[in-house]
């Protein structure tokens, strides 16, 4: 290493199947060998990360628990009393709708950005 230009040595564990994609985009990359593939690709400069913020989704996932409770509790008392009115029911469709929607909307604007981001590599 008294010769070398470049001293420093920098190690990473990888499973058998990130090893092969690694040997695949190194294939497909013009770079000689390992160092020069990791070289341009962690050293470029318009290199970007993509970051989800998902604490939020431990919020959601409280409150679907929440909800998912209070479903139960609707449902024994249906079918206890076996009284529903065609409006409560309307009421409850809308609602479990609307938070499809949401829950989907939010997944959906997720997966977009990855597929943006991942697309650009």
């Amino acid at each position: 290493m008294e010769n070398r230009y470049r001293t420093n040595l920098k190690k990473v564990f990888l499973t058998d199947q990130e090893l092969a994609t690694l040997h695949d985009r190194i294939g497909q990359s013009r770079c000689k060998n390992f160092s020069a593939y990791a070289r341009k690709v962690l050293l470029n400069p318009n290199m970007t990360f993509l970051t989800i913020e998902t604490s939020n989704y431990e919020d959601l996932v409280f409150e679907l628990k929440r909800i998912g409770n209070n479903l139960n509790q609707i449902a024994r008392t249906v079918n206890q009393t076996h009284i529903l009115t065609s409006s409560d029911r309307e009421l409850l469709m809308q609602g479990i709708s609307q938070l499809i929607k949401e829950v989907e909307k939010d997944f959906n604007i997720k997966c977009q950005q990855l597929k943006e981001f991942y697309g650009r590599h």
